[in-house]
């Protein structure tokens, strides 16, 4: 039997081919909200000249999609590089007024330096990406005490000289890391709406972190006994699957019964 994958996190899933019938972008459709007789609230697309519900894999799971694991990584993000551009705003201003500066001179105990210290990744290119940011961040830090050492010496038209040089050079390197970031970690999520014929009459969609390949999958790949961590929507394991590089087992799921295990 011929099967497409998916995944959430970590985690393989599978339906059988002949019960999907159309594969969208989650940004390509415009859900409605619709709130159910019992306390239920389903996102509801016209596909097919019919209602259809969408529904969560991540929420069907209890889990957090990995696009909003995303989403919050991007804030982060945003928040630490602002973080930085209004550190060297505040140098600058130590720098003409003599005022005491009260900005975090060590790298490892600003919100970013404590951050990236604790944050680990299987994504081998991000990891190597962040890793990169080391010689920037050390370098802008650096330039707190070097420059108000200057300016003590009344030297501060030098220091300010100097502050701007790094202003469009170590800062601008920083920025430009933090905006590789985002990207990278943007283009790893594809939230994706698979729209499965769950029943002669009912189609629904369900959406997923990624979209995976098509495979086939043989009787002998097959474990209907093994019930373990096996949800309510849950048909069985298929076993040695080859995806990619790699043999995984994959939970095939049971489209007619998504919509009542999201009920419950």
């Amino acid at each position: 039997m011929d099967y497409l994958s998916f995944r959430h996190r970590k985690q393989h899933f599978a339906v059988p081919i002949d019960t999907v019938r159309f594969i969208a972008a989650e940004n390509a459709l415009t859900p409605t909200q619709v709130a159910t007789g019992n306390s239920h609230q389903f996102a509801m697309v016209e596909y097919d000249g019919r209602a259809c519900v969408i529904l969560s894999l991540a929420r069907l799971l209890n889990q957090s999609s990995e696009g909003a694991q995303n989403r919050e990584l991007l804030a982060l993000l945003d928040a630490r590089e602002q973080d930085h551009i209004s550190w060297l705003e505040k140098l600058r201003q130590a720098l003409q007024t003599g005022q005491p500066f009260a900005g975090q001179r060590d790298p490892k105990l600003c919100a970013f330096g404590l951050w990236i210290n604790d944050f680990h990744t299987d994504n081998q290119q991000l990891e190597s990406l962040l890793q990169r940011f080391h010689e920037p961040h050390h370098r802008l830090h650096a330039l707190a005490s070097e420059l108000l050492d200057q300016a003590e010496k009344g030297q501060a038209e030098q220091a300010l000289a100097t502050l701007a040089e790094h202003e469009f050079s170590t800062l601008v390197r920083l920025r430009n890391l933090f905006q590789d970031a985002r990207t990278m970690i943007t283009s790893q999520v594809r939230p994706t709406v698979i729209m499965l014929q769950v029943s002669p009459e009912q189609i629904l969609g369900l959406k997923v972190d990624d979209v995976g390949e098509v495979f086939a999958c043989t009787p002998g790949q097959t474990d209907d006994q093994q019930q373990d961590y096996m949800p309510g929507f849950g048909r069985r394991w298929l076993k040695g699957v080859r995806l990619g590089q790699q043999d995984v087992t994959i939970m095939e799921i049971n489209p007619s019964r998504l919509l009542l295990s999201a009920a419950n």
